[in-house]
């Protein structure tokens, strides 16, 4: 797979971490990139859009990112989530994994980081970062 072929969902409650984000996927080469704000919208917006990837952080407004990881993964057990948070307790991270998280980042985490775990996640070739 082509990194201008994938769509990555962000979701997350925080305007700068998704600009970030974003900003990120654009210079690693990704042109549909999608963001939500909350995990309602978050949940909305998979089910629309359907992306190859999605970003999710933890904590949330509405939903948690759990329950939006749950919802996901009801709707597309196949669906490559990666799971983002502060909380780097085991017992989150075991329960994220269990739940079908692909892959955990703890905060703080480097652009470099993000678009290694996607690339290694979706097989990518073409990575501009």
């Amino acid at each position: 797979m082509h990194i201008n072929d994938i769509s990555v969902l962000i979701i997350d409650d925080s305007d700068h971490i998704r600009a970030l984000f974003a900003m990120t996927m654009t210079r690693a080469g990704v042109t549909r990139c999608h963001q939500a704000k909350n995990g309602e919208e978050g949940v909305r917006m998979f089910r629309e859009l359907r992306p190859t990837i999605v970003f999710l952080d933890n904590m949330l407004p509405l939903l948690s990112g759990m329950e939006v990881l749950r919802q996901i993964k009801e709707t597309d057990p196949k669906s490559v989530v990666v799971m983002i948070s502060g909380a780097s307790n085991i017992e989150t991270i075991k329960e994220a994994k269990e739940a079908g998280a692909a892959h955990y980042i703890i905060k703080p985490y480097s652009a470099g980081k993000v678009v290694e775990v996607m690339t290694k996640l979706l097989s990518l070739e073409g990575s501009a970062v």
